[in-house]
C-alpha cells in the first residue's frame, strides 16, 4: 500500500472524455516548461514516478452525456486558431437542460451566484473581438481565449444552472437520451466512491479539486457520514466563497459554513481575475475548527480565462504545497 493517493475533481462545463481529461490533468501537473509568470526552474510533478496514486472523479456525464469537448488547446495552450465565440460555444460548454426555480430562494441563488460572477473583471478584454487576427502566443489557446461578453455570460449562466441543480438536489433529465438524475447524490455517491478506492490503495487520501468539484468535495466531508477520511484537500478556482453557494452547504440548516471537522488541513488557490472565484474567492467564512482553519493563497496565472485547470496547474505555490502535502521533494 502507497502512502498517498490523490483524488481529482474536475468542474464546471463540458469535458473531454474521462480517459483523455485524466491524460490532460496528470499533462498539466507534470510539465515542466510552462508559460509566463511560471516559466524557468519550475518543475513540475509526476506522481506515478514519485509512487503516489491518482484517481479521477468524472461527473460530467450525468449533465452531458457522451457530448464531449473536442477542444483541447484551452488545456494545452498549442496552437490552434480555435477560438471560443457564440457559434461554436455549445461545442465546447455543453448544453443544459434549463432549470425552473421552484422557490423563491431558488430563483434568487441563480439570479445573485450569476451576478456576481458577471461582476469579476476580464483581463484585457479586447472591445471588438471580430476585428482581431488570429491567437498567436501560447498564452492565448484557453477556453474562451478572448471572451467576448456574450460569451462570458453563457459559460457563467452553465455555471450557476449547474451549481443549482446540485446544491438543491434537483432531478436532471439529460437532454440527449431522457436519463434521470438526482443530481447532489448522484454527485455525493460518485466521489465517496472515489475516495473509498483511494483509501484501498493509499494511507493517505488528498483531494484536488476544481470550479464546481470543490463544491462536491467541501459537501462530502463536512455533510456525509460515509465519506472516507480525508487529509488534505485543494480547492482551485472556488465558488466556495458566495454566500448563496455557503448557505445551501452548511451543515444541519445552520446558514454558517465552517471547517470540516474531519479534515486536517485545506488549501485554497485562487487568481481574483478568475470569474469563477473572483467575487469572494477566499475563505474567510467558515470558521475554524480547534486551531485548523483555510489556508488562502493568492497566485494569478495568465490569459484573460483565468479558470483553466491546467493554468493552476503550473503555479509555483500550488506545486510547493502539493509536493509538501505529498511529502515530496520538488527537484
Amino acid at each position: 500500500m502507497r502512502k498517498y493517493a490523490v483524488v481529482f475533481v474536475h468542474g464546471l462545463a463540458k469535458k473531454p472524455p474521462e480517459e483523455k481529461l485524466k491524460e490532460i490533468w496528470l499533462w498539466g501537473l507534470e510539465r515542466s516548461e510552462t508559460p509566463p509568470p511560471f516559466s524557468g526552474k519550475n518543475p513540475g510533478i509526476d506522481l506515478e514516478v514519485q509512487g503516489v496514486t491518482g484517481v479521477f472523479n468524472y461527473y460530467a456525464d450525468v449533465f452531458y452525456g457522451d457530448s464531449y469537448e473536442t477542444e483541447f488547446g484551452s488545456y494545452y495552450e498549442s496552437e490552434s486558431t480555435a477560438v471560443v465565440q457564440k457559434k461554436n460555444l455549445k461545442q465546447v460548454v455543453g448544453e443544459l437542460a434549463i432549470p425552473v426555480p421552484a422557490t423563491a430562494e431558488e430563483e434568487k441563488f441563480l439570479a445573485e451566484f450569476e451576478r456576481k460572477m458577471l461582476e469579476v473583471p476580464t483581463p484585457n478584454n479586447p472591445p471588438n473581438l471580430e476585428s482581431l487576427p488570429a491567437a498567436q502566443e501560447a498564452a492565448e489557446f484557453e477556453i474562451a481565449s478572448w471572451l467576448p461578453k456574450p460569451v462570458k455570460e453563457a459559460v457563467i449562466k452553465k455555471a450557476a444552472m449547474e451549481a443549482y441543480y446540485y446544491l438543491f438536489d434537483k432531478e436532471y433529465v439529460r437532454p440527449s437520451d431522457g436519463a434521470k438524475f438526482q443530481v447532489r447524490q448522484e454527485l455525493r455517491d460518485r466521489l465517496i466512491a472515489k475516495i473509498k478506492q483511494a483509501k484501498q490503495k493509499a494511507e493517505k487520501v488528498v483531494l484536488v479539486t476544481h470550479s464546481m468539484g470543490t463544491m462536491i468535495a467541501y459537501d462530502v466531508i463536512r455533510n456525509c457520514d460515509d465519506c472516507p477520511p480525508v487529509d488534505v484537500l485543494f480547492t482551485l478556482g472556488s465558488p466556495l466563497g458566495i454566500t448563496e453557494v455557503q448557505e445551501q452547504l452548511s451543515a444541519n440548516g445552520t446558514r454558517h459554513v465552517d471547517f470540516p471537522p474531519a479534515l486536517r488541513r485545506w488549501v485554497n488557490v485562487y487568481d481574483p481575475l478568475d470569474p469563477v472565484c473572483g467575487a469572494d474567492p477566499k475563505m474567510n467564512d467558515y470558521a475554524p475548527y480547534e486551531d485548523r482553519k483555510v489556508e488562502d493563497v493568492r497566485e494569478s496565472n495568465w490569459g484573460s480565462w483565468r479558470h483553466t485547470i491546467t493554468h493552476y496547474f503550473a503555479g509555483r505555490q500550488f506545486r510547493a504545497l502539493l509536493a509538501q502535502a505529498l511529502e515530496l521533494r520538488l527537484k
